[in-house]
């Protein structure tokens, strides 16, 4: 027997039920990932700006400083497995400039609300 599931009728499911319960509110945004670990899903640059919060400019200077690796299909995708794999290798990094790659210093954080 086979059992399919959508996930992303899940997803809206459960959505629902929590602003049915006053967990979010009715215009908050929420971001669902897929657990898609089974497939090998392919983003543009435009999705992975959105996904990591940032510009489509920034992802082409990623790909370009050669930190998350992308193929050409027409233009240009990021796999999903390369995504994840940048966002760990990288994570407490500063990479505002993808060309000088600092640690990010914890006696600086809380410092940028500030300013």
């Amino acid at each position: 027997m086979e059992i399919k599931i959508d996930e992303k009728q899940i997803a809206e499911a459960i959505i629902n039920e929590l602003k049915r319960h006053s967990f979010i509110g009715e215009k908050q945004n929420v971001t669902v990932i897929y657990n898609a670990e089974s497939q090998d899903v392919l983003y543009t640059v435009s999705e992975v700006a959105k996904l990591i919060k940032s510009s489509p400019s920034y992802v082409y200077e990623l790909i370009k400083a050669g930190l998350l690796p992308a193929l050409k299909l027409g233009s240009y995708k990021i796999r999903r497995t390369a995504l994840l794999e940048f966002l760990e290798k990288y994570e407490g990094k500063d990479l505002t400039d993808p060309n000088n790659i600092k640690s990010i210093e914890k006696q600086n954080i809380g410092n940028e609300a500030k300013q």
